[in-house]
């Protein structure tokens, strides 16, 4: 089901690429390192190149592996090489890396099998660098989202969780352990780290919105009943002043092959 789940985001390609944040200078510089000209990248799930094209900027060599051609596409037509596979089943072809990244991504793989995968594609000294980006509202503003998804999704999808919409700074975090634990299962690799990164971005009624078109539980949604959700959270943030500041924290693990 997750993998059904993750080629929905071909569907709402161009949005993504239009509408996702990216990442926070701080990250990128930690992910590449003092010489990025000298690193090589292979981004798993590179999806429309977002972080690709960041890495690439500071002068890495980044190849993508990306599921859905659509994305990939995207991609490519941003100047990031790109081979469409599931990574799992993709074919390294004796290559080896500096590092292997995965920007929202890792999460819909099997963990196991691809820390093992990503791990056994390392130089020794690269590291493994998966990230995420977890936002959340003011309170008052997550309350009022969340009264307009009950008010039109519990009618049709009692059990949906839509939580990435109308997240509160106290509602509980993810759990990482799962994470942390693949990689500790993989021969060679050093004990994970975790570290933060906060940043925040301003969001108008209209670039949230299309930002949510990029998210597959969302996308998942009867076309008409979407319509009427995102009417309802339209009106909701005019009555907030039609801007919000969204405060992210982008998460990232990583281990370095000994």
């Amino acid at each position: 089901m997750g993998r059904e789940r993750a080629r929905l985001f071909g569907q709402e390609a161009e949005a993504y690429d239009r509408s996702r944040p990216g990442y926070p200078p701080a990250l990128i510089d930690e992910v590449v390192g003092a010489s990025p000209a000298k690193v090589s990248v292979l981004d798993v799930g590179c999806g429309t190149g977002i972080a690709s094209r960041l890495m690439a900027e500071r002068g890495a060599r980044v190849l993508g592996v990306e599921l859905n051609a659509g994305m990939a596409a995207i991609a490519q037509r941003h100047g990031i090489p790109v081979e469409v596979a599931a990574f799992e089943a993709w074919d390294p072809a004796g290559r080896i890396f500096d590092r292997v990244t995965a920007a929202q991504a890792w999460h819909w793989l099997d963990l196991v099998t691809s820390s093992q995968k990503a791990a056994s594609m390392l130089r020794p000294g690269g590291r493994m660098c998966l990230f995420w980006s977890v936002g959340h509202h003011s309170d008052d503003l997550a309350d009022a989202l969340h009264a307009a998804d009950r008010r039109v999704l519990w009618r049709h999808y009692p059990t949906v969780v839509v939580g990435y919409a109308a997240n509160k700074a106290s509602d509980p975090t993810a759990d990482y352990s799962p994470v942390r634990n693949a990689l500790r299962a993989c021969d060679g690799l050093a004990e994970p780290q975790m570290q933060s990164f906060p940043w925040s971005r301003r969001y108008t009624r209209d670039e949230w919105l299309d930002q949510l078109h990029s998210h597959s539980d969302h996308i998942a949604l009867d076309q008409r009943v979407r319509e009427r959700l995102f009417d309802e959270i339209g009106r909701t943030i005019d009555r907030f002043g039609g801007t919000f500041d969204m405060m992210y924290a982008t998460i990232l693990i990583s281990a370095t092959r000994r």
